[in-house]
């Protein structure tokens, strides 16, 4: 393995790091926004959710972070 592979590699796995740090600290907020957005009437809410079940909601912040995160990490 040459050195420029190794520094690409470590450049990734610190990539991988900031995302799981982000995604932690950022994961809570959309919980609250899929909580809130439960509460809300149905015109008011920022996304249209499914009644599935109790653990639906966190279903709906991980998608919501899924979708969102990415783009932080678009050159």
């Amino acid at each position: 393995m040459s050195l420029v592979e190794r520094n690409g590699l470590s450049h990734f796995r610190a990539e991988q790091q900031e995302y799981r740090i982000i995604y932690a600290v950022t994961y809570p907020i959309f919980l609250a926004v899929a909580l809130v957005s439960r509460l809300l009437p149905a015109r008011l809410r920022p996304t249209p959710f499914e009644n599935v079940g109790v653990l639906a909601v966190f279903r709906d912040a991980k998608a919501a972070a899924n979708s969102v995160l990415p783009f932080a990490f678009m050159r």
